[in-house]
């Protein structure tokens, strides 16, 4: 069967979007998803389960579900107005609602684990699971925090990630992807952008405001040819723009404890030049690095400018460094001292 899809006059009526924006165009859902290929992956889509995560008015999922026809499509809502329009359109539906708050840890082991209401296929953390999907809307400034948090988890291999190397779809404020996806010596340049790099392949589908491509590097806005549509058919129309982002994560053998230690350390005094910022990392750690670096020019380099095989590289040093702190006696957070991301 083939779900009714809300339009945008209906949807639009919704009294309270609590801070988030949605696209509402059922025909550029539908050109993302051609752009997005997922049946690359999902080869047999009949088989697969999709979680989605805030997922508003949902006529995204309405759109997807259509198309894919999923094993199993779970929304988690717990925000009055959308849960009220969720049930009213899709409460007798395959789409099944869970009234609970994507936020909270609990939600999900009480899903996965307790109710055994939704249980992801686990696999190897080798490729991308093609039985499992993560769609989320983190459009509200204020899940900016949220967003990184996922992003670590795919480093650490908790949350959803356990069950392997999970794509995820992610809408987030235009501002949001611009720091994830800024490389090295980029303003933005900061820890969030070095963990999407270390931790994921990320891909920018589409965005509601083209003018906004000078935020991007040059050669991923290239690459990645993003749809481009009109704020006039998101909702609500003001505020900033919204971009969706395509998170593949990928299989990393970093030293999770070194590297995390290394790189927040180094990027609190991101224009500071490396041979003066690694005395952040210890006492004596300036004469160290001095002597153990092989190439003295990469000492004149600054944290902004670095890539994640440079941090490893350092890491790994530091890592070998007989008088090195006691990493986990560390309580700097790196991101209240960048403003969360």
């Amino acid at each position: 069967m083939s779900l009714p899809v809300g339009s945008y006059t209906q949807l639009s009526k919704i009294k309270h979007f609590y801070g988030s924006k949605f696209l509402l165009n059922e025909k550029i859902h539908d050109k993302i998803l051609d752009k997005l290929k997922i049946e690359k992956i999902f080869k047999t889509p009949g088989e697969m389960k999709v979680l989605d995560l805030y997922p508003g008015p949902g006529q995204h999922s309405a759109v997807f579900y259509n198309r894919y026809k999923p094993k199993q499509y779970g929304v988690m809502e717990a925000r009055p107005d959308f849960l009220k329009t969720l049930k009213i359109q899709y409460e007798r539906s395959p789409i099944q609602i869970f009234a609970k708050d994507p936020y909270e840890w609990t939600s999900y082991t009480d899903l996965i684990d307790s109710e055994k209401a939704f249980v992801p296929e686990k696999q190897p953390h080798e490729s991308l699971n093609d039985k499992f999907l993560i769609i989320a809307n983190l459009t509200n400034s204020a899940h900016e925090g949220l967003l990184m948090q996922w992003f670590n988890c795919i480093g650490n291999t908790n949350w959803l990630q356990r069950f392997g190397l999970v794509k995820m779809l992610l809408w987030v404020p235009i501002s949001s992807a611009a720091k994830l996806l800024a490389a090295p010596g980029m303003h933005l340049r900061s820890k969030c952008s070095v963990v999407r790099e270390a931790f994921t392949d990320t891909n920018l589908v589409a965005i509601s405001d083209g003018s906004e491509r000078e935020q991007f590097d040059d050669a991923l806005w290239k690459s990645s040819d993003p749809l481009i549509f009109q704020n006039e058919d998101t909702y609500p129309q003001r505020g900033k723009g919204i971009a969706l982002l395509e998170v593949n994560p990928k299989k990393h053998t970093t030293d999770l404890d070194n590297w995390d230690y290394v790189t927040k350390h180094l990027l609190i005094l991101r224009k500071t030049r490396l041979r003066d910022a690694v005395e952040s990392l210890g006492h004596g750690a300036k004469d160290y690095f001095s002597q153990k670096v092989e190439d003295p020019t990469f000492l004149d380099k600054y944290p902004v400018d670095l890539t994640n095989d440079d941090f490893k590289y350092l890491a790994n040093l530091f890592n070998l460094w007989p008088f090195k702190p006691d990493v986990y006696m560390d309580f700097i957070d790196i991101y209240q001292e960048e403003g969360v991301m």
